[in-house]
């Protein structure tokens, strides 16, 4: 005797990735795609540095707090801004 499992009674499972799918997860396919994302990103940065600015007048977080997260947020841009300063050059270079 064989047996059937019961299918119509089972979830999926849940999704892995981000929810909603972020944009940022699929390539561009073009040199034009690319440059239209590269716009979009550093529109999202100069809202994160505007935030960070505004990080005196946050509420709810403590001093120390603020100090840790804007000396990541420099350090993290310290670097960021040296490697694409490094892909100018070369590209000037060429």
């Amino acid at each position: 005797m064989t047996t059937t499992a019961n299918i119509t009674g089972r979830r999926s499972p849940p999704p892995t990735g981000p929810w909603p799918p972020s944009p940022w997860g699929t390539a561009p396919l073009t040199t034009e795609e690319r440059l239209k994302r590269i716009a979009a990103l550093g529109e999202r940065i100069a809202g994160h540095i505007q935030f960070m600015c505004q990080v005196g007048s946050l509420g709810g977080s403590s001093t120390e707090m603020k100090e840790r997260a804007v000396t990541a947020f420099y350090e993290r841009m310290i670097v960021v801004e040296s490697q694409l300063g490094r892909l100018r050059e070369e590209l000037l270079l060429g």
